[in-house]
């Protein structure tokens, strides 16, 4: 950014602070009409990864949220009182907002979802930033036609659908969980769902329900302490299996700690529930960490590559287009399939494409040797 830094920005760092994060490639700008965005691209004090700050104000980073792999420990070490439990589904995070009359929908990066963006009025009522301007809906967008995500959500059958979870105010203050569920009621904005108020004393009441998510094939659950503090996650068994059976196709692109942070998820989840790893779980996993990577590999030895297939729907046209920008920048390679018009919508057709895990395939079947 050098020298052309937007002087709104003096308001939250000193020009030290200003120089420091340009070091470090840790700010970031961006346009959207004539609007001027700033990216924060890592935490820096009170201000987490994926801060937009613009003239005018701010848009908090979504903070990170502590995993636990025992439950019951977990909540024990770090809640003291009263807390509610909401269910974590497996989507993609955005925060949705109005900046200078646009409603935008930004990711967990930062960056302005075109797709999320365009689907706005599909997915909740702006009527709610009438009588709240300035705040902030975070959740995730979940379900088939997203255009990040394809693990199947067995509980949402045709389209994309938005669950909000957390709520910041025009200060970015999260709000508390029972402020949060009062004003959003108002507006009939979709929520993630909820039990509670639980004590230390109910944890076994908690453990029941996380029993009742992984029979429904559910991801898993998020604590929240009343009135505020730091929140937990904890995952189902069977989001692990999930997990492994949606992305062993990508086994070259992801990092081993992927796989065997799901491993040791399902064996602490078994460990504090007293489940046995049976075979159809076993073989299931096998399956997954073996037959999808066999079927990539001869899909690239004909000369194919490393791939995953999106089908999306948006209201406009040229939203696909600046949809595959967004990848594109992130540095994600696309190639477009067909856009066609179904009724009030457009429905788009597109591959995304990993040329790493290819070129790595690739070498290895043409004999090159490595070091491991």
């Amino acid at each position: 950014m050098g020298i052309s830094t937007p002087s709104f920005m003096k308001k939250y760092f000193t020009d030290e602070e200003i120089t420091k994060l340009q070091k470090k490639n840790a700010l970031h700008t961006g346009q959207f009409n004539e609007l001027i965005l700033i990216r924060l691209t890592k935490d820096y004090k009170d201000y987490p990864r994926g801060t937009v700050f613009y003239k005018g104000g701010f848009i908090p980073g979504y903070p990170r949220i502590m995993r636990v792999l025992h439950l019951k420990n977990g909540i024990n070490r770090y809640f003291k009182d009263r807390f509610y439990v909401e269910e974590k589904v497996d989507g993609y995070n955005v925060r949705i907002t109005i900046v200078n009359g646009n409603p935008l929908a930004f990711t967990r990066g930062g960056f302005i979802c075109p797709f999320t963006t365009n689907r706005i009025p599909d997915l909740i009522d702006l009527n709610f930033f009438y009588k709240y301007p300035g705040y902030i809906i975070n959740g995730e967008v979940v379900g088939p036609g997203s255009p990040y995500n394809t693990e199947v959500i067995p509980y949402i059958k045709e389209d994309v659908v938005f669950f909000s979870f957390d709520l910041f105010d025009k200060s970015g203050k999260n709000l508390s969980a029972e402020e949060r569920y009062r004003i959003l009621e108002q507006f009939k904005i979709p929520h993630v769902r909820k039990w509670g108020p639980f004590s230390i004393s109910d944890v076994d009441t908690v453990r029941e329900v996380v029993l009742e998510l992984d029979r429904d094939g559910r991801e898993g659950i998020v604590a929240k302490p009343i009135p505020d503090g730091r929140p937990i996650k904890y995952v189902t068994l069977s989001s692990c299996l999930r997990d492994l059976q949606a992305t062993a196709n990508l086994i070259t692109e992801l990092p081993a700690g992927f796989y065997i942070q799901r491993i040791l998820r399902a064996i602490f989840f078994c460990h504090e529930f007293g489940i046995s790893l049976d075979d159809h779980y076993l073989l299931e996993s096998a399956k997954a960490l073996y037959l999808s990577p066999e079927r990539v590999l001869k899909e690239v030895a004909d000369g194919g590559n490393v791939r995953e297939s999106f089908q999306i729907k948006i209201r406009s046209k040229n939203t696909t287009y600046e949809l595959m920008e967004h990848l594109n920048r992130s540095g994600v390679s696309t190639k477009l399939l067909s856009i066609e018009k179904t009724d009030d919508y457009y429905s788009s057709k597109f591959h995304r494409i990993y040329t790493k895990g290819t070129r790595e395939i690739r070498h290895r079947l043409m004999g090159h040797g490595f070091f491991d």
